[in-house]
């Protein structure tokens, strides 16, 4: 189902000053609360708790295929109901709810309701985000730049913290750059750092973070992944790195990178995690290149 934009603002705009409809009461309320910030996790659980006593459920999801965007909250049970959400023909993403038990017509018809007072934030919120997405991006790669790195790891800390689940990262270099430059000349160098990170997103899951650290040096930020796991992802890139060709710049060009994994201990702060997986891929680095090291 759509919530069209302009039947929204019907709803809120023209609504008389003594409201007859809980639902516009409560709607108008909830409007309110949601303007109080830009920062889309927050707004999503601002509206999760003011909606979660008159429709009750278990977890919510917000998808926004366009931006590559996921965030769920709670449990993902088996019974959902879900919208679309459309303003002036623009898609803003779409939402659900779930929970145990199916949900009953007069719930998904309040669901409705108060999806009015999320729209009109949910836009401007994804506005901000996006203008912090450009601020946060490397130019040359598309991934995340270091400016972005500190953020995403302590929001990624305090996710596995609470929620009790692992975290893992990688840290990975492209081994001899300084000579693929020297040799072949900045403008391949720079050919070779976009197909690189491209190709380490394309191994990649969604839920993986990728950052340009520095130069030819990228980190990955693992949420939900033991170590275990991290340093199977890390092996498979290393091997998708070795196929990837240049031909049509260069016929006698091949790249190899070198991979340091470490997973979050107990009682560890986020630097100290990167500090560790920069050790283990100098230790790949001091070993031969082309391989993985892994530090428990």
């Amino acid at each position: 189902m759509v919530a069209q934009a302009h039947n929204l603002a019907v709803i809120i705009n023209n609504a008389p000053t003594k409201q007859r409809s809980n639902d516009s009461k409560k709607s108008v309320e909830i409007s309110g609360v949601l303007q109080t910030t830009l920062d889309l996790n927050e707004m999503l659980e601002l509206f999760d708790k003011q909606i979660h006593d008159l429709i009750p459920h278990d977890g919510y999801t917000f998808v926004n295929d366009e931006l590559n965007l996921t965030i769920s909250e709670g449990d993902q049970k088996h019974h959902g109901c879900h919208y679309k959400l459309v303003v002036a023909d623009q898609e803003l993403g779409s939402i659900s709810l779930r929970r145990r038990t199916r949900f009953k017509k007069q719930e998904t018809s309040k669901f409705e309701n108060l999806l009015t007072a999320l729209i009109y934030p949910l836009r401007n919120a994804l506005l901000y985000h996006q203008a912090l997405l450009s601020a946060r991006t490397d130019n040359l790669t598309g991934v995340f730049n270091r400016t972005a790195l500190d953020d995403s790891l302590n929001h990624e800390f305090e996710l596995a913290r609470r929620q009790k689940m692992p975290l893992s990262a990688i840290m990975v270099d492209i081994d001899h750059f300084k000579l693929i430059n020297d040799t072949h000349g900045h403008l391949v160098g720079d050919v070779v750092l976009a197909s690189f990170a491209e190709c380490i997103k394309t191994v990649t899951r969604k839920s993986d973070i990728v950052f340009r650290y520095g130069g030819e040096e990228f980190v990955i930020i693992l949420s939900n992944t033991s170590l275990e796991g991290a340093a199977l992802l890390s092996e498979r890139i290393r091997k998708a790195v070795e196929l990837v060709k240049f031909d049509a710049i260069t016929e006698d060009l091949n790249i190899t990178a070198s991979f340091g994994v470490a997973g979050l201990k107990n009682q560890e702060v986020p630097g100290k995690l990167l500090e560790r997986v920069d050790q283990a891929m100098y230790s790949a680095k001091q070993n031969g290149r082309n391989r993985v090291s892994v530090v428990h």
